[in-house]
């Protein structure tokens, strides 16, 4: 710690006036007993001590009347090395700068300055103050007419202030030394202790080099016993994985059946019964019914037939999961083309454009395929908006991502996209329309049961696979489908 220096009385006065410029070198350099007269005269009744300050050593006092002689004097003592510790000045200053301005003038010079603002306004406040000068601990105000022991109080206490800064600044500067010193020699340290680990990390190599060598040799006598081990283990941990996933899939299989069985015959054999009757009563009694009773038998009719359209899509959603044929290589080109002719009344109503870009091949199921196709085509027909022409692409491309660890090449996926100029879906709604009977629209908008993209997502996921659409609302959509090749 560096040993506690003189303390800097030197205090700057800035008033025009010359009676308070007058008060200022009575209070802080008196002459014989001026202020311990002054503090007996307030105090004699209160304390039984003398005035504390007898004897004391006067402050050393610079007077100027105006800011810019003020800014000159700080300048030049902070560059002489005696710096201001105290800075008295009035705030309505009326030969150049004002009070505020003188003190924003004095900081730029020497920022450490204690400032008292002092004022005869009673109305003169913080907010002015702050508007232009920021909150700062190094500024006070003093109102006028000001008491002879408060100056000198304040004096005494920014001063000493004003030299216990500057003590904790001189502190923090020889503890930076310090540790720059310490930081310094603990680096030479660990230099030393990077060497000798390297010196000992050579030393572990060649030890390890000849302790691998004799784990070999014990390992190539082990290597025939320990091979055959592994596969007798190998062997029975697959028969029992084998076991279990078969019994899985025979009581998935099961199910799957027993709800396909359903859905097509104790489901739509009602249905279809419905819709025949319905037929013969609009046939041998339609003379006999109104025009609001022919509505209504279109109406039950129109409802059996959307009735029956679901119970085919929950149908196929239900076979999704179901074996099928064995992977095989799939031309996506020659199934797209299929696809196409099936849809080409729709298309040629419709006198849509569709775009077939370059597709790759890839290895998968081609009926779960062509049904994730034909569902995503018949949407991007489906979905055009009135009166346009529907103009549909579809293309594809091979991406590299090693991510991809799951069936077919490791690191390689085919990403599919079906682009179409039609009423786009809202940003909000693109993660709900893969679900279950998830609509958008009214039944009298767009026909549908709301399962289509349902099952195209259940067939990617099947496949390893993922999908995801990219829509602005009135410009379009883009699915994107991303499968193992």
């Amino acid at each position: 710690m560096n040993p506690v220096c003189t303390l800097n009385r030197r205090i700057l006065v800035i008033d025009e006036s010359p009676s308070i410029v007058q008060d200022f070198r009575k209070i802080l350099c008196p002459a014989g007993s001026f202020i311990a007269n002054a503090w007996s005269e307030c105090s004699h009744d209160l304390f039984d001590d003398p005035f504390p300050h007898r004897g004391k050593e006067p402050f050393d006092l610079d007077c100027v009347d105006n800011g810019m002689s003020g800014r000159d004097l700080v300048a030049q003592a902070k560059a002489q090395g005696s710096p201001f510790a105290v800075v008295f000045l009035d705030v309505q200053l009326a030969n150049g700068w004002d009070g505020i301005e003188t003190v924003e003038r004095i900081w730029d010079e020497d920022s450490g300055l204690q400032v008292v603002l002092c004022t005869a306004y009673p109305d003169f406040g913080w907010s002015e103050v702050l508007s232009r000068l920021g909150h700062r601990d190094q500024l006070l105000i003093l109102r006028k007419p000001f008491d002879s022991i408060e100056v000198w109080q304040l004096s005494m206490a920014l001063t000493m202030k004003w030299h216990w800064t500057q003590q904790a600044r001189l502190r923090v500067q020889e503890l930076e030394q310090i540790v720059m010193t310490r930081t310094g020699l603990l680096e030479e340290t660990n230099r030393r202790l990077e060497q000798d680990l390297l010196r000992r990390q050579a030393v572990e190599l060649q030890l390890a080099q000849v302790v691998r060598d004799v784990e070999e040799r014990n390992l190539e006598l082990s290597a025939v016993r320990d091979h055959a081990l592994n596969e007798i283990h190998e062997r029975e941990r697959i028969e029992i994985i084998l076991r279990h996933k078969t019994e899985e899939l025979a009581r998935s299989n099961r199910d799957l059946e027993q709800f396909a069985s359903v859905a097509a015959h104790d489901l739509q054999e009602p249905l279809h019964s419905i819709q025949v009757f319905l037929d013969l009563l609009r046939m041998k009694y339609g003379s006999a019914l109104n025009e609001q009773g022919l509505g209504y038998v279109d109406r039950v009719k129109k409802a059996a037939g959307r009735m029956q359209e679901l119970v085919q899509s929950l149908l196929v959603y239900s076979r999704v999961d179901s074996p099928h044929s064995a992977e095989e290589p799939l031309v996506l080109r020659e199934l797209v083309d299929e696809i196409l002719s099936d849809l080409g009344a729709r298309i040629e109503e419709l006198q849509a454009v569709v775009q077939v870009e370059e597709l790759p091949i890839i290895f998968g199921n081609a009926s779960q395929i062509r049904q994730l196709l034909q569902n995503l085509l018949g949407n991007a027909l489906k979905f055009h908006q009135p009166g346009v022409r529907p103009v549909i692409r579809i293309a594809g491309t091979i991406i590299q991502d090693r991510r991809h660890t799951g069936s077919g090449q490791p690191g390689r996926l085919c990403q599919i996209e079906i682009h179409d100029q039609g009423i786009g879906i809202p940003a909000e709604q693109f993660e709900k329309i893969f679900g279950m009977f998830k609509r958008l629209h009214r039944k009298d908008e767009y026909e549908g049961t709301g399962i289509g993209l349902a099952v195209c997502q259940r067939i990617v996921e099947q496949c390893g696979g993922a999908i995801s659409v990219r829509s602005k609302l009135g410009e379009g959509s883009t699915f994107m489908v991303t499968l193992p090749i």
